[in-house]
């Protein structure tokens, strides 16, 4: 069916963010049309992909410490994460690569779900969580501990620097736990965490992102297209190169790169010309 081939087509030509929307869609979609029409399919669907805190369940299902992330309660819960997955990771993309990007997702998700399971002994047992909150959060947590004074241009709003929006989802989560859904707001709290922890170890030379660049190894014929890894953003006090003018001058690159970087931090990301979107993503 063309419907099917254009999806196909749009997943592959699409980038990293993109085909991460793919797959929790895809995947939620199975998950709420059972929960919709086939409760017996649903029921045992939950049972065998949510997280849960009972740990005597959780360590027969381990792999549901990474299965939770991609499941949505229902269409609402799916469009909101959708759209916070679509809008941090296009911020996420304009300092980091795809490798860094996954890395703070999976693995943001997968520490949002420890920190669950250790959060939970506080509360009842056997509270099931679902949902790639933890990971999204890990993103957006990234990005303000790495630029907190970024602009972000909202709706209604105008220009907010991104920190104090990380800040309110922070004092939501923390009013709402008592309240309800707490194993929910616990794993926002753990994936934002974990953002904070991955750019304190990026700063020291320590990047997850490169397991993901050994794993892409293992399925690419061309191992030399993953193996060089760096993070053209990240200014550094080292030696530079043979190439360099002096020690003291960055190259014309690195200096329109700042500059551009500069533009984001006081008037957003959308502030910037399409000239300098482009060359941007051309540095990645």
């Amino acid at each position: 069916m063309e419907i099917f081939q254009n999806l196909k087509q749009g997943y592959k030509l699409g980038n990293i963010v993109q085909r991460l929307l793919y797959w929790n869609v895809g995947i939620s979609i199975v998950f709420i049309l059972l929960k919709s029409f086939y409760k017996p399919g649903y029921l045992l669907l939950v049972a065998n992909t949510s997280l849960n805190s009972n740990l005597e369940i959780f360590i027969t299902k381990p792999w549901t410490l990474i299965s939770y992330s991609f499941l949505h309660a229902d269409f609402i819960h799916l469009l909101f994460n959708m759209l916070m997955l679509y809008f941090i990771g296009q911020l996420f993309q304009t300092f980091f690569n795809k490798f860094q990007l996954l890395a703070v997702y999976f693995f943001g998700g997968i520490f949002a779900g420890i920190i669950f399971l250790i959060g939970s002994l506080l509360f009842e047992n056997n509270m099931e969580v679902v949902g790639a909150s933890g990971a999204i959060m890990a993103l957006l947590f990234a990005i303000t501990a790495y630029r907190p004074n970024m602009n972000v241009r909202l709706m209604l709003i105008g220009n907010v620097k991104i920190w104090y929006i990380a800040a309110f989802f922070v004092f939501l989560d923390l009013i709402q736990i008592p309240l309800n859904n707490a194993g929910g707001h616990i794993t926002h709290l753990g994936g934002a965490l974990f953002g904070f922890i991955y750019i304190q170890l990026l700063t020291k030379g320590f990047d997850l992102g490169k397991f993901f660049v050994w794993l892409s190894d293992l399925f690419s014929k061309d191992k030399k297209k993953y193996t060089k890894f760096k993070n053209v953003y990240t200014n550094t006090n080292k030696k530079q190169t043979s190439y360099a003018k002096s020690n003291n001058q960055k190259d014309d690159n690195q200096k329109q790169i700042d500059a551009i970087l500069d533009k984001i931090s006081k008037s957003g990301y959308e502030s910037l010309s399409k000239e300098e979107k482009e060359f941007l993503f051309k540095q990645r």
